[in-house]
């Protein structure tokens, strides 16, 4: 395995790092809902991708006519960028930055499984301690309690906390599906990096627009407006998409063009540990010391898996 594409997965991890952070930097400027994140992301997606394409074929993009590709494209693009990223945000809510996104991302062992069962691809004996790892990771992070100040009330309640552990998991598991599919779909349509995040980044704008037709048709008074949208919160959504969804997808295809899945989402594991620095010292999210250890342990597990 070449040593770039070890050091194109951290690269990978930093931008998935930065990407949730900068949505809910949005949200929390904008004061909308999770339904208006999609069609900013889609759009600067789209455009991102369309560049990163016609640089890497020199203007020639290739035309996939297979129905499976394309059926995996969608499938895909609806587990992880729809529905994936949908209840990863509202764990993001439910529970923030430092809890969220290390949950979620400790979904390197579920690929393990469904790249055993989808790919072929081996499982080692090392997999039963990646597991244990992050099965005492995860609980550590559950039940180590949050700190409070003296007279000062605990920010998540016990509530919010399995609310948020449910959808972070659920949106891990729908990541977990959509990797296998992906590489499925690169080695039917046999296009590159760049091409198959152009095609992916197409189907997600075609997905984005049908979901947003019918949010505001059947629940209205769940979104508002787009252009309602204050500029800084669209900055930030338009952003996030071109750096963890084009900029961060294109990388990440790359590298498991060259690599299994199972090694380069283990080391894409890594971004928790950046997320949860940035949500101690920028966002002021206070974490214990069993969940610094519970943090640790996810990005170990997700890591010896992959070794």
């Amino acid at each position: 395995m070449p040593l770039w594409g070890f050091l194109l997965s951290f690269l990978a991890a930093a931008m998935w790092a930065a990407s949730p952070i900068m949505v809910s930097r949005g949200l929390a400027r904008a004061g909308c809902s999770i339904h208006e994140v999609n069609p900013f992301r889609a759009v600067s997606f789209l455009i991102a991708s369309v560049a990163a394409a016609l640089i890497s074929s020199g203007g020639n993009i290739p035309i996939v006519t297979s129905p499976l590709a394309w059926a995996c494209f969608f499938f895909s693009v609806v587990t992880s960028y729809t529905l994936g990223d949908l209840f990863f945000f509202l764990s993001i809510r439910e529970m923030g930055v430092s809890l969220a996104i290390p949950v979620a991302n400790s979904y390197p062992i579920l690929v393990i499984i469904t790249s055993w069962l989808m790919l072929g691809e081996a499982v080692t004996p090392k997999l039963i301690w990646g597991v244990a790892l992050v099965v005492a990771g995860l609980i550590l992070l559950r039940f180590g309690g949050e700190k409070a100040e003296p007279g000062e009330k605990v920010r998540h309640s016990a509530a919010q906390l399995m609310r948020g552990f449910s959808l972070a998991i659920g949106g891990g598991l729908c990541w977990a599906v959509s990797s296998p599919v992906t590489k499925i779909a690169m080695n039917i349509s046999h296009l590159g990096a760049a091409e198959i995040t152009l095609y992916r980044a197409f189907v997600f704008m075609i997905v984005t627009i049908a979901v947003r037709i019918l949010t505001v048709k059947f629940r209205p008074s769940a979104t508002i407006p787009l252009l309602s949208v204050p500029r800084t919160a669209a900055a930030y959504f338009l952003s996030a998409a071109v750096i963890g969804l084009c900029l961060g997808s294109v990388i990440y295809a790359k590298c498991i063009s060259v690599m299994p899945v199972a090694v380069v989402t283990a080391i894409t594991a890594t971004s928790p540990f950046m997320a949860a620095l940035y949500g101690r010292f920028v966002l002021k999210e206070s974490l214990t010391a069993p969940q610094w250890c519970g943090i640790t342990m996810i990005i170990a597990g997700s890591v010896i898996v992959g070794l």
